[in-house]
């Protein structure tokens, strides 16, 4: 588990001009907001170029954050979620998923060739089944869900009560669930689905 006093002594640096904090703080947490970026868009280059703007904005205004108003990962997904919010404001319309976009990874060593592209075209589907969400519901199952933030720390990020927070996440699994049981994903539950569809 990662030290929040050693987020805070990145900060701390940062603020004093030390560019190699941001390089600290890039690698301790820039995989998990690639994750929740690339969870809320259509386009993993828009996730990537948002991560990116991400770590800019913390670049450009370190005394932003307050270590008594809660981690730093979650004062980066909270900069990272307003700029998933204006890029969809400014879009207003849906980029096409692609699924040849799906495979651009490398591929796992696996002996089963079946078996990857069985486990690749459920990842796809899931993604579908999650661009399909409200970016409201989206982001609560990203953020609960795969990134298993604590509810506390959930509110905090999206300015709402806790029980704002449970309430909204059993509505978005359940619009969730409803999606991938039309496509034959899951029987009924959607959560082991949620937590492996984009790993």
């Amino acid at each position: 588990m990662q030290n929040d006093g050693d987020d805070s002594e990145y900060m701390a640096r940062l603020a004093t001009g030390d560019a190699t904090a941001l390089r600290c703080l890039y690698q301790r947490h820039g995989r998990a907001l690639l994750r929740f970026s690339t969870a809320m868009c259509r386009s993993p280059q828009v996730a990537e170029d948002l991560v990116h703007d991400t770590f800019v904005a913390l670049l450009r205004e370190p005394f932003s954050f307050d270590p008594a108003l809660g981690s730093a990962y979650g004062y980066l997904c909270g900069v990272l979620r307003h700029r998933v919010s204006r890029h969809f404001r400014q879009e207003r319309r849906w980029v096409t998923l692609d699924p040849e976009d799906e495979g651009t990874e490398a591929r796992s060593e696996t002996q089963n060739p079946v078996d990857e592209i069985a486990r690749s075209e459920v990842t796809a589907a899931f993604r579908r089944a999650m661009l399909e969400l409200p970016l409201q519901h989206r982001e609560i199952i990203a953020l609960c869900d795969l990134e298993e933030l604590p509810y506390a720390t959930v509110a905090t990020i999206l300015g709402v009560p806790l029980g704002t927070v449970r309430s909204r996440l059993h509505r978005a699994r359940a619009l969730l669930s409803i999606r991938l049981v039309s496509m034959e994903l899951i029987a009924d539950d959607p959560l082991p689905v949620v937590q492996r569809g984009l790993t």
